[in-house]
């Protein structure tokens, strides 16, 4: 009895094992059909998205260029911010309210191991302070910026004259969906905070907001990238556009070649900067966008026709011009040769600037003379003497040190460093551990303050009078008092002893005699402006004279009429809104506004001939991940955590 019930027992032990085996195999089989079934749907699909692709590529009136299924993206600039601790302040600091900017600080204090937190941070000799810095495209990490310091609200301080921003650590800031969002750190800043002088700013004097120059190090790149058009996201469009810029494009770094573009997505490309091309961001972009894709040898031939037409309309030479460069082709180079001894501004200014991108000789001419006379197009001009490597181009800046135009001046001896900075024609004096002498042979004397990038001075000829006749006080620590013989007496207040040297009355003395007391460069900036102020000085001084971006070029006028072009206008799409700023913001910007067209033009005949020619860049709506660098909303300090 017992053995049948073990024996039963045993029998649909192995019933259900069977079944169990059944189902399992019979599940399993189904989900593998669902799986095949639904692959094979993706692939059919996949398949026809393909062979319509390529039959719209291979349609005669098919979109020629990247820019007509491909936008742009980061192209805007970003900014990224922190709170800040200033220290050094000669008793104009001030308390700090109850208020999350405080808890914030002093946490940081703590992590620090700063002793007595609470105590440092409401000291007289210390300040809160919001701190930002700017990044722009193709910017590079590691890249050396300016910083905005600028004091809290919740802060009793009145004055950051002297003061020393301790290191802060910026990060991105955006407020989504009702929420305040940070990124990881994007920037540290620190150094000395130097009072921008009323006769830079035409406003009057804030001495709660101040700069770090260059203080501020960037700890990521800012690269632009391709984004499709949803009528094109295909991986065989990003394929064909990816080998026609790198076939293009490409550039040695640390003796390996290295290609502009690689597709991320069947939507994305991302695009790495040619050195060349970061002194222009917007130039860049323009030529990626004006650059054919899937094209023969005939199409190519058939837009170079084209392009010859609209490079001799002023309302289309900036696009033809920059198809031309994207070609890069003998045929394309010869056409823009043509554009040189063409009567109108724009049209030489266009064929020459690219044909400094393709590194000829003959662009090095035109570009001169067209900074000298057109302010409009300068800063422009010396980026295209910068980035030729001729040696002619390297001669036409050395001469423009000679002009007595100061933007002219102070932006060719940026253009020779920026050429190479390990030149020893731009190695200057050190006057103190952060302050920079250049002098430079010249028959016009001129003082040149660089109040962006580098703090550094810019001494052009030889040595002239200072005449001083009673004592002045730059800033509260500095005091410069003429004495007998042709002499002044500079001092600088330390916090226990006095730093006093006496020096000849000229200017380059002085200059040395304030490195040789410790003054910082904002106590420099401000002797030299007080000087100027009072008409001391027998040398001219110009504050920051860079050639300035932005101004509008007025056609249908005569080039000298340009020489009063003021900074007008800014494309609000590449950098922030600056119009009630008391700093200007590092000078990058898009072109495309800088025209000023004439109303009553009309239309050119050309431009119609030749339509997928001069097709702008499809306007590109920034997806979430570009949310955070795309003109962000003022940010509520009280609720950064």
């Amino acid at each position: 009895m017992i053995c049948n019930q073990v024996s039963r027992l045993h029998h649909w032990k192995r019933v259900a094992v069977w079944i169990g085996l059944f189902s399992l195999f019979s599940l399993s089989t189904g989900c593998q059909s669902w799986l095949d079934r639904k692959n094979n749907e993706e692939d059919n699909k996949f398949k026809e998205e393909t062979k319509r692709i390529k039959e719209q590529l291979q349609d005669p009136n098919r979109p020629r260029l990247i820019g007509e299924v491909a936008g742009v993206t980061g192209v805007v600039s970003r900014y990224y911010d922190s709170i800040g601790l200033v220290s050094s302040l000669p008793n104009t600091g001030g308390k700090v309210r109850p208020s999350m900017q405080r808890d914030l600080m002093l946490a940081e204090m703590r992590v620090r191991g700063i002793e007595s937190p609470e105590v440092v941070l409401d000291a007289p000799w210390t300040a809160l302070t919001k701190v930002r810095v700017y990044s722009f495209p193709c910017y590079e990490d590691n890249q050396q910026v300016d910083v905005v310091v600028e004091t809290s609200s919740e802060c009793d301080a009145t004055d950051l004259t002297g003061g020393v921003l301790f290191e802060a650590k910026l990060r991105e800031v955006a407020t989504l969906g009702g929420k305040v969002k940070t990124s990881g750190d994007k920037a540290v800043a620190k150094g000395e905070i130097v009072i921008l002088p009323e006769s830079y700013t035409k406003k009057p004097k804030e001495p709660r907001n101040g700069i770090v120059i260059g203080g501020g190090r960037l700890l990521q790149s800012h690269n632009i990238g391709l984004q499709m058009t949803p009528e094109y996201k295909h991986v065989y469009v990003v394929r064909e556009i990816v080998k026609s810029l790198n076939d293009r494009f490409f550039f040695n770094d640390q003796s390996r070649q290295r290609m502009v573009a690689e597709g991320k997505s069947d939507s994305r490309i991302v695009i790495t900067t040619i050195p060349k091309y970061k002194w222009d961001p917007s130039h860049f972009a323009d030529v990626v966008v004006a650059t054919g894709f899937a094209e023969t040898k005939d199409e190519q031939m058939e837009r170079l026709i084209g392009c010859e037409k609209l490079l001799k309309d002023r309302t289309t030479v900036r696009r033809a011009a920059a198809e031309l460069e994207a070609l890069g082709t003998p045929e394309a180079i010869e056409v823009l040769l043509q554009g040189l001894s063409s009567i109108d501004t724009e049209i030489r200014f266009y064929s020459a600037y690219s044909l400094a991108y393709l590194g000829r000789k003959e662009s090095v001419t035109a570009l001169t003379e067209i900074a000298k006379n057109t302010p409009a197009f300068r800063p422009l001009c010396l980026t295209g003497l910068t980035i030729n490597e001729q040696e002619s181009a390297r001669d036409a800046l050395e001469r423009l040190l000679q002009e007595p135009e100061p933007e002219l001046r102070f932006g060719a001896f940026l253009a020779i460093r920026n050429r190479d900075a390990s030149d020893p024609r731009v190695q200057g004096e050190k006057l103190t551990p952060g302050v920079e002498l250049q002098q430079i042979p010249s028959s016009t004397p001129l003082l040149a303050v660089s109040l962006q990038s580098k703090p550094e001075l810019l001494f052009f000829g030889n040595s002239a009078p200072i005449m001083l006749h009673s004592q002045i006080n730059p800033t509260s620590a500095i005091s410069i008092t003429p004495v007998l013989g042709d002499q002044l007496k500079l001092n600088k207040r330390l916090s226990e002893e006095v730093a006093s040297v006496i020096v000849p009355a000229d200017t380059l003395s002085l200059l040395r005699g304030l490195g040789t007391i410790g003054a910082s460069y904002n106590e420099f900036v401000h002797s030299i402006d007080q000087l100027n102020t009072m008409k001391c000085s027998s040398v001219p001084i110009a504050m920051n004279p860079r050639p300035m971006a932005g101004r509008i070029y007025k056609r249908d006028q005569d080039d000298s009429e340009d020489a009063t072009a003021s900074v007008l206008s800014v494309d609000g799409a590449t950098r922030p809104k600056e119009e009630s700023s008391w700093w200007y913001v590092p000078d990058w910007f898009k072109r495309s506004s800088f025209v000023k067209k004439d109303k009553n033009a009309k239309a050119s005949g050309s431009a119609s001939e030749t339509v997928n020619a001069i097709k702008e860049p499809i306007p590109y709506e920034p997806t979430a991940s570009d949310l955070n660098s795309n003109d962000l909303p003022d940010i509520d300090w009280n609720e950064i955590r």
